[in-house]
This record gives C-alpha cells, structure tokens and sequence, in this order.
C-alpha cells in the first residue's frame, strides 16, 4: 500500500478543507531545520490576494492634476469628493493622489485625524503602491484571470504549477536548504491557492488551531504523539513511515498555543477580527516561534471585492455609516498593519527585526471598469494597482506609470491602462529580496522577458 505525506496530513485536517479563502504558508520541514536555520535568518515573501478585484481607483483616487477632471465626470455619483479624501504625500507636499479615508481611519475619524492602517505605513516608507498593473491583455472572467496570474501564465489557464510552487522548486537545491523530513512543505489555508499547484506536500487549512488530532477518546494536546500516533506506525512500510512523519509534524505545531488568548502580538499590534486577521496572527506567531519552522513562503486570500452593487460611498467622520468597499478597505489595512507592527517589534539582531525579512506583495485579478453601472457599482475591468510592504521595501512612494484617463489613454476607452506587467513586480521580488538568481525567472514565468534593470524598483537588495 503506497503512502502520501499530503493526504496523510489532509486526513487529519479534512474538517478543515471547507470551501472559502483562506492561506496557506509553506515551509520546510522544522525538524530537519532545529539545526538553526529558521525565518529569522532566511527572507519570506507573503502574496496577499485580493479575490473580486478591488477598484484601485476607488482606494487610490485622483485628488488633483488632469486625471481629476475626467475621473469627477466620469465615475459622477461614485466619484468621491476631495474633502473625503486622504491627500497622499509627496516629498513633505501633497500629490495628485488621495487615499480612499478608510485606508487611514475609521468611520468615525474625520480626513485630520492621526493616519493609520495603509497610509500609517505609506507615509512610514514602509509600503509601496505600483500603478496600471495586470496582464498583457485582458481577461475579465475572476476564475480564469485569477488562474493566470497565480499560474503565472497570462493567457493560459492550465498548466501542472503555479509560480509560486515553481520557484520553490526553483530553489529546492539551494546550498542551506535542508532536505525534507517531513514533507518539503505543508501549509495553513481552507482552499489551495492556485499560485501552489504542483507543489505536492503543500496542504491548506483555515486556521492553525485546526492542525491537531483532537476527539474521539483522547485529548491530543494533553497526551501527545508518542503515546498516540506513533505505535499506530511502528512498522517500515512507506504508510507507516508517512504516519510517523505527519505524527512529527503534529507535534511540532502542538507546542504552538494559535487561539486569540495564547499569543501576545509585538508592539502593541491588534489583529482585527474574522479571518484574514486570524491568519496574519498565525503567520506572525510561526515566524516569531523559538520552534524552528523554516518558513519560506505564505499566500493568503481576502476575499469579497466583487462590487457590482453598491460599491459605498466614503463619509469619514461619520461613525457607524455603512460602505462595502470602505470596510474592506479597513480590514486589509488593519490586518497589514497590525502584521508589520507586530513583527518590526520582533529583533533579530544586528539592528534589524522581522520586517527587514519578510516581504508582503498585494495583488488582484484586475481592476473595475472607469464608468460606473447603473447599480452604483462597478463592472470587471482591467489595469489595477499592486502594494508591497517591508522595511526593504521603496516604501513612500507611487511606482509605475499611470496611463491616465483621458479617452485616449483608457484601454478600449473604457478600462485604466496597464504598463506594467505584474510578473515583473514579482519577479523583482524573488530576485532582490528572495535571491533567485535572474537566469532562473523563466523557470517562475515561463516566457517572460524580466527586465533585469530594476524598473520600476520596488525592492531593495540586502
């Protein structure tokens, strides 16, 4: 009888594999990894997805400058006034651009109050914005211009892996790289992201505190692997040898406490609610952990941009007043604030914290159409923004080259532009932060042509 790591593992966490978005974090094998080897000494790239697609007019909007002429007369009763706007900065000046305000503050905080969440960061130089990002051309179907762009081929949706599982690959022979023990990887999340395909041992669940063996007539955590699990496979059969390593495995995250009252976050960090804030606490508590884990790479969803209807319009001061797209907009940011102040509060010697080894890269399968529909929404369109966070990150500033918005900049005079293709962000990321070497990019991005000069720059080397 042929055994498997991953659908051993799956076995013991099937009441986790519900349907809906969730992470998966990949790591190596922590027990090959006590040696010393862990998160603190290796980067990690997290891939926030944003799964709808966000209208990134909507949370970067033009605030001035000759965009702002066409976007007021255009988006009409969406377009959000500039007194509701966070002005971004600009070099201590204020530029054409403004954030949607809940980027910077509840419902109840007026446009003066103190910034947090995503302009806190921006404005700290720690976050970054890359405008008219997406695919050469566009798909506007989400399942099928999600799966290229988790693929990484635009233009294909099928394929055997996703960039993400490629470039593990691309990796699996780097010198410090321990061999597996375990499994070469295995993962937090309740759907596998399609960026992971091809990654065999990768397995997803929706909450860490669900990685256990716990019911029937024992209690898992009061009792163990050793007088549980391991005399189930005390034979040499490749199942019985799979059994004992999934029992390692357990038992290495058994001595993690992942409910809200088990981790103290750094820095004063309050994750919010739900669970994209439970999932980035999870993150954050597994690379801070003295447990060595390895961790490499993590992909987490948030889900729910499809604004069709009602898509909300902004009233900052206003506590309390209802906006789709605003409480969004408050969740992703305090999620991702709350991640980096936690781990910037985590030293790892020499001056340096977590958050000059973790990168997070946001992204979404398109943008929204230019003109709104008839329902105050918007429909599916085409060039969108992407952010990255970190303290190597060229945080503080707009990169890219907006297209404008005039009818003759539009794609198709309906859609923003795209200039920059998004495997380019990607790839600077696995190469000035991750350190895959340039030659091997088409290993990730089969056909992709990277453009080895640093444009537009995101990511600082070292």
């Amino acid at each position: 009888m042929q055994g498997n790591r991953r659908d051993f593992l799956k076995g013991c966490c099937a009441a986790a594999m519900a349907a809906g978005s969730g992470s998966t974090m990949v790591f190596f094998d922590p027990l090959a990894l006590a040696g010393g080897k862990s998160a603190a000494s290796g980067d990690v790239l997290v891939y926030v997805f944003l799964r709808g697609a966000i209208d990134g007019l909507h949370l970067l909007t033009p605030y001035a400058g000759p965009d702002r002429i066409p976007y007021v007369n255009t988006r009409g009763s969406l377009a959000i006034p500039v007194e509701r706007l966070r002005r971004v900065s600009a070099s201590g000046t204020g530029s054409n651009w403004g954030w949607h305000p809940r980027a910077g503050g509840g419902t109840g905080d007026g446009i003066g109050t103190t910034p947090k969440w995503l302009q806190k960061l921006y404005n700290a130089n720690r976050l970054a914005v890359v405008h008219a990002t997406g695919m050469p051309t566009p798909n506007r179907s989400h399942f099928e211009a999600q799966a290229m762009m988790e693929l990484g081929t635009p233009g294909i949706t099928g394929g055997g892996s996703g960039w993400l599982a490629r470039y593990l690959s691309a990796i699996s022979g780097t010198p410090g790289l321990p061999a597996p023990l375990i499994a070469p990887a295995f993962g937090f999340g309740s759907n596998m992201q399609t960026s992971l395909i091809g990654l065999d041992q990768a397995v997803g669940f929706n909450s860490a505190e669900q990685f256990r063996v716990d019911g029937f007539q024992w209690n898992w955590n009061q009792r163990g692997a050793d007088t549980q699990i391991y005399p189930l496979w005390s034979g040499n059969s490749s199942l019985e040898r799979a059994g004992r390593d999934a029992a390692d495995a357990l038992e290495v995250m058994r001595e993690h406490d992942f409910s809200a009252n088990g981790y103290t976050p750094g820095g004063g960090a309050v994750y919010p609610s739900g669970s994209f804030g439970t999932q980035l606490r999870n993150l954050a508590q597994m690379l801070k952990s003295p447990i060595k884990t390895g961790l490499i790479a993590a992909a987490i969803d948030h889900g729910f941009w499809d604004t069709h209807e009602g898509q909300g319009m902004p009233n900052p001061g206003v506590a309390g007043h209802y906006d789709w797209f605003g409480n969004l907009v408050e969740e992703l940011g305090h999620g991702l604030d709350a991640f980096y102040t936690d781990l910037n509060a985590h030293s790892i010697g020499g001056g340096l914290n977590l958050m000059h080894k973790v990168t997070v890269i946001v992204q979404s399968e398109f943008g929204r159409r230019f003109l709104p529909n008839a329902s105050a929404g918007t429909d599916h369109g085409y060039g969108n923004i992407m952010m990255a966070l970190g303290n190597r990150v060229s945080g503080g500033q707009l990169h890219g080259t907006f297209p404008g918005l005039d009818d003759n900049s539009l794609y198709e005079s309906q859609d923003v532009a795209v200039t920059t293709d998004f495997r380019q962000i990607i790839s600077e990321a696995l190469v000035d932060r991750m350190g895959l070497p340039p030659a091997q990019i088409p290993q990730v991005f089969p056909g992709f042509s990277y453009n080895t000069s640093g444009t537009p720059d995101v990511f600082q080397t070292g």
